[in-house]
């Protein structure tokens, strides 16, 4: 009898253990189940995160095609115009010359001029982005009355991201426009080049006193915001594609320079 009772707590020991185990395992699998759900998740957030990323992208490359396009038929409506007035205006210096009124003619003729001074020629290259960025600016430092010396070479920049490079340039440019707009001088140039296997772009621009001196780390302030804002993320794109950026300046001129290799 007593043989019988210890294979019975045996037995339920055995049974107790077993189910102890399968509870165990159990728990293990639910775990596991719960990491891998937890892991998917996590990749899910972080697919639908870049999705959203890739949309910003994309919205932002179309909202820059559609002002090119736009910014493009202006300038092509504004040359219509004044190819239309030009006609005009000869008519006038004609009639103006065959009445012997060669001091009106004179005047008539500076006050052409004059107009024409202000109105930015149409740079195009190949690369569209380039150009627009560049007529953008342009015109709104002739708008500001600065004067602007450009030597551009067609240039892809293919290896750049578009919102990159639109960041770099943009900041480039407003940094020097906004620069020389406190100037005496009023001057900035800019020159798109290719040497020995690198792209570069320097920008230059009047300044009234030395910048580097006076705030050689480029710290913005406000009473000089226009090298410090921007500056980081131009140094961010030269690092991010391996490039050289150069700062320095020639008998009160501000240069900045950046290289990048193909």
């Amino acid at each position: 009898m007593e043989n019988i009772v210890s294979m019975g707590l045996c037995c339920l020991c055995l049974l107790l253990a077993a189910l102890l185990l399968w509870e165990h395992r159990q728990n293990i699998l639910a775990k596991q189940k719960g990491q891998r759900r937890d892991r998917e998740l996590s990749d899910s957030i972080a697919e639908n995160l870049d999705l959203q990323q890739e949309l910003c992208k994309l919205k932002e490359k179309y909202g820059q095609q559609r002002d090119m396009e736009r910014e493009i038929r202006e300038i092509h409506a504004s040359s219509r115009t004044l190819k239309h007035d030009m006609k005009n205006h000869m008519l006038v210096l004609l009639a103006y010359l065959e009445a012997g009124k060669v001091q009106e003619a004179k005047a008539y003729t500076s006050q052409i001029l004059d107009h024409l001074n202000k109105i930015y020629t149409y740079i195009h290259v190949g690369n569209s982005l380039l150009s627009y960025i560049l007529n953008s600016k342009f015109g709104r430092a002739k708008e500001l009355g600065l004067d602007i010396k450009a030597q551009i070479e067609n240039l892809s920049f293919s290896y750049m991201d578009s919102m990159d490079f639109s960041a770099l340039l943009n900041n480039l440019l407003d940094n020097a426009i906004e620069a020389a707009v406190r100037s005496q001088e009023k001057r900035m140039e800019v020159i798109v080049y290719s040497q020995r296997g690198f792209d570069g772009i320097t920008v230059k621009n009047t300044i009234d006193s030395s910048v580097l001196k006076d705030n050689p780390e480029l710290v913005t302030t406000k009473e000089e915001p226009e090298h410090g804002l921007g500056l980081m993320q131009i140094k961010r794109i030269t690092e991010k594609y391996q490039g050289m950026l150069d700062i320095y300046e020639e008998e009160l001129v501000f240069i900045i320079n950046v290289v990048y290799p193909r």
